[in-house]
């Protein structure tokens, strides 16, 4: 059975993908989940904490998929490379993201983009963590040292951040830079 707060996340989440985030009030929360308002607010503390809470749920879902598709390639560059564009590409579809990309600075709960830039830096930090790991369970022994390897995920991740938060290309384009900047970094090492 799932906990009280992950039923008022599902609850949060079904009335964003159903009605928008504008249409989000803790009491419409409470009546969804068959629980008290008080139990919302004590669970879920503020909007923007709600909004956090979520984007970090979906986070799993993006990490989930990182995994499968840097175990499913033999090369590290094409795993890397796979991973972004699947990463985008949920990106583009996620209710979520879209919600929070897409909100207007200065409106009320405009702020909710701060949650993928000024604020994101724990969704960087859990994604590099499991990337990271994710990459030394199927490419051990990496072309990089320790420092080098936090460096490049860091940037990986910060770069498909970057094109969720503000999509200049196809999923696959940008995948396809973020590979060519990796095999830059690689070809580096091998050089010098």
């Amino acid at each position: 059975m799932p906990s009280t707060r992950d039923r008022l996340l599902d609850a949060a989440q079904h009335l964003v993908e159903t009605d928008g985030w504008a249409s989000i009030t803790m009491a419409r929360i409470a009546r969804l989940a068959g629980v008290s308002r008080q139990t919302v607010h004590n669970e879920l503390g503020t909007k923007h904490a709600l909004a956090q809470d979520l984007a970090l749920r979906e986070l799993g879902r993006f990490l989930d998929l990182v995994r499968e598709r840097v175990a499913a390639e033999p090369d590290l560059v094409a795993a890397v490379r796979s991973a972004c564009e699947g990463v985008l590409q949920l990106g583009e579809q996620s209710v979520i993201v879209r919600t929070i990309v897409t909100s207007v600075p200065g409106e009320q709960d405009g702020d909710l983009l701060a949650i993928l830039t000024t604020e994101s830096g724990e969704i960087v930090e859990v994604a590099s963590v499991v990337v990271k790991e994710a990459l030394v369970e199927n490419f051990s022994p990496l072309p990089f040292d320790d420092a080098e390897l936090e460096v490049a995920v860091e940037v990986v991740v910060r770069l498909v951040l970057s094109f969720i938060t503000r999509p200049s290309k196809p999923a696959a384009q940008a995948a396809d830079d973020i590979a060519w900047i990796l095999r830059l970094a690689l070809a580096g090492k091998t050089t010098g």
